[in-house]
């Protein structure tokens, strides 16, 4: 890709929509690039934590509704999980 908007046109052509990450060391851009993926989870400079407190699931054809939280109670609204390592 060439820019942000082509990234999030390729990310977001998909019939799913479980997880994302991002990488970079810019920390405006990944929260930005959070924002605008179709993702019901966002990783930034990291892979697979999951917190008990935090919903878990995906948007799209990827399931339907939260694990892991009191927001699996909320079954008409889309809750995004962004995580971000700030120490690189």
């Amino acid at each position: 890709f060439t820019d942000e908007a082509e990234a999030l046109q390729l990310a977001n052509d998909v019939e799913f929509g479980l997880a994302a990450s991002v990488w970079t060391s810019n920390l405006g851009r990944s929260l930005r690039m959070s924002k605008y993926l179709d993702f019901g989870t966002v990783w930034i400079n990291t892979h697979i934590p999951l917190i008990a407190e935090m919903p878990h699931g995906g948007f799209k054809h990827s399931g339907y509704g939260k694990d892991l939280s009191m927001y699996g109670f909320e079954d008409y609204t889309r809750i995004k999980h962004v995580m971000a390592s700030l120490d690189s």
